[in-house]
């Protein structure tokens, strides 16, 4: 499974390198820095692990490897993220955000005695935590439709803002209590999405502050009775789907496990959880060609 995510992957950069511009002075293309990083990602060593052209295959192996120092100043130029963006576009190929889409927040934490200046303490799983938060807008694509990773502490309700802009076409926007606001509501329905999400009690009135008319109608479609109309329930039982995601995100070999001790600063979570994205879209879409040709 290794060698398949691999290729994969790697046709994936070398469809992109086809177009992308090289600097003049730059001894290594960022196609190769790309590969050389992802090699890295994919067995979850350091960086430097994969300068060495011992720890590659004959089949895999470029023919000429860029030195650590270059492996550590390159990825922190705006090119080398830019590349793995257009990486995951290529792995989404021709697909299309479906009509129903999720919203939700992965804590990814880190040790409580870490010394990373960046990370910060909030609520993480069932405790407070230390680390940093993948945001997610997915819908069933191998690549989330849109993410972003943030430190801890950033509220889901306001990353959900700055992702639910760049998502295309309309629909539901599926999603927990956390992001029961109001002005979300209004926001979601401005970019052609209802947000669908429970009240944290249910049942109750509505207060005296600004209720959104589509958070009235949110309330509506998830507490009428299913005798009367069951179209609202059963759509949010759609919404476990990212958790299932997550889940799957992690449970497999070169998936998104524990942030290893080399993966500190702001800048290296986000590259290293973006090249675990990729791996799993490659993953997604190896698994749905073997279910098509079985």
């Amino acid at each position: 499974m290794e060698l398949e995510l691999w290729s994969e992957v790697s046709a994936a950069i070398s469809a992109i390198a086809l177009k992308w511009p090289r600097h003049a002075r730059d001894e290594h293309s960022t196609a190769l820095i790309v590969r050389v990083y992802h090699w890295a990602a994919l067995h979850d060593r350091p960086i430097d692990w994969a300068c060495n052209p011992d720890n590659w295959t004959t089949a895999t192996r470029p023919e000429v490897l860029p030195s650590q120092s270059t492996m550590s100043r390159r990825p922190r130029r705006a090119d080398f993220e830019q590349f793995l963006l257009r990486v995951g576009q290529r792995l989404n190929g021709k697909a299309k955000p479906n009509l129903v889409k999720r919203v939700d927040g992965k804590p990814l934490e880190l040790p409580n005695h870490t010394s990373d200046p960046d990370a910060t303490w909030s609520r993480g799983v069932s405790r407070t935590s230390v680390g940093y938060k993948l945001h997610t807008i997915a819908s069933g694509n191998p690549m989330p439709d849109a993410f972003a990773i943030t430190t801890l502490n950033v509220c889901e309700k306001q990353m959900a803002a700055r992702l639910i802009p760049r998502v295309q076409g309309f629909g539901y926007m599926l999603a927990d209590t956390h992001y029961d606001a109001s002005w979300l509501f209004d926001l979601c329905h401005h970019h052609d999405h209802q947000l669908l999400c429970p009240r944290a009690k249910p049942g109750t009135g509505e207060g005296h502050h600004y209720i959104s008319d589509h958070r009235r109608r949110a309330i509506a479609m998830l507490e009428t009775s299913p005798a009367i109309n069951s179209f609202g329930q059963e759509l949010y039982e759609q919404r476990t789907e990212i958790e299932r995601d997550y889940s799957q995100l992690v449970c497999f070999g070169a998936g998104l496990g524990q942030l290893p001790t080399w993966v500190r600063r702001i800048w290296r979570v986000r590259h290293w959880v973006l090249n675990k994205l990729l791996i799993n879209a490659a993953r997604i879409r190896i698994n749905r060609r073997k279910a098509v040709n079985a």
